[in-house]
């Protein structure tokens, strides 16, 4: 389902599951994603709160993770697999992260193989996605079944 732009709105907590109260964490937000220039602040209204950043150290209930190819190759840096583990890291048990990436055909596109690895290899598993409009998509990761402890 695709969202323009101008009419993401309030619709993206929705979209996005985001409920008033989660805590919700972004990381690698401010690489230059333009399409998610409205989003925090829509998103920190519909919660009634502000996103935490990368150094939060809480349990969270949502991460949404920008990724776009070439993120991760400065020295030093890590892979996709790295940032998902990172992500993974206070990620409440029935948590769920939400990889923010440019969509086919739009620079800085991931590789479907790399998507496809990345993801078992950071011991997740995909179980959804929305097209976010203006060339962006989110892919939903979760644990998978077997390790997550239902409340």
């Amino acid at each position: 389902m695709a969202v323009p732009g101008e009419a993401i709105g309030d619709g993206i907590a929705d979209l996005l599951g985001i409920e008033p109260g989660m805590v919700v964490q972004t990381r690698n937000w401010g690489l230059g994603t333009a399409c998610l220039d409205g989003v925090r602040a829509v998103l920190e209204r519909h919660r009634g709160g502000e996103l935490l950043d990368e150094s939060a150290d809480e349990i969270i209930d949502v991460v949404l993770l920008c990724w776009r190819e070439g993120d991760g190759e400065g020295e030093g840096d890590g892979d996709l697999v790295d940032a998902l583990m990172d992500a993974m890291g206070n990620l409440d048990d029935v948590g769920w992260i939400w990889l923010i990436t440019p969509e086919a055909g739009h620079g800085g596109q991931l590789a479907s193989d790399e998507l496809a690895e990345a993801v078992p290899a950071a011991g997740l598993v995909r179980t959804g996605g929305h097209s976010l409009g203006d060339g962006w998509r989110a892919i939903r990761l979760t644990w998978p079944p077997w390790r997550r402890t239902w409340r």
